[in-house]
């Protein structure tokens, strides 16, 4: 019989409250950069780097989310991905490229945001069955 999985580690408000404000702020601020400040590149390049970066934060704050199962971080991670697609998504459109580049871009990033999606549902699902069965646990006074 293998062992028990370790309960996931539980953070205070103050903690929590902390990694969501230094994420925030350390993606407002490369947004800024990139959108605002960033020399010679065009509208379409800002997009995909904005994209990128997301990309990255949602990624590290999913990470975060599954060592913690904090549900802001959860959140956290999701709005990301979202401004995520949503600037590749922009950048796809904007750019110079011909007709088929484009078209070939966006099926492929629409199949990424399914699958994303679908692992979405598949969490989803797995955590009300774990709510389900954790509730049943409780004893009544």
């Amino acid at each position: 019989m293998a062992a028990p999985m370790p309960s996931p580690v539980k953070l205070s408000s103050a903690a929590l409250t902390g990694i969501l404000v230094i994420v925030g702020l350390m993606a407002a601020g490369i947004f800024a950069w990139i959108l605002v400040l960033a020399p010679g590149m065009f509208f379409d390049q800002r997009l995909w780097w904005t994209g990128f970066v997301a990309l990255l934060f949602a990624f590290v704050s999913f990470l975060a989310y599954a060592g913690t199962e904090s549900r802001p971080l959860q959140r956290m991670a999701g709005g990301l991905f979202v401004i995520s697609a949503g600037s590749f998504y922009g950048s796809i459109f904007t750019s110079r490229n011909d007709t088929g580049t484009m078209i070939l871009w966006s099926v492929v990033l629409s199949v990424i945001v399914v699958i994303v999606l679908i692992g979405v549902f598949v969490m989803a699902r797995d955590a009300e069955a774990t709510q389900a069965r954790t509730a049943r646990r409780r004893l009544t006074p």
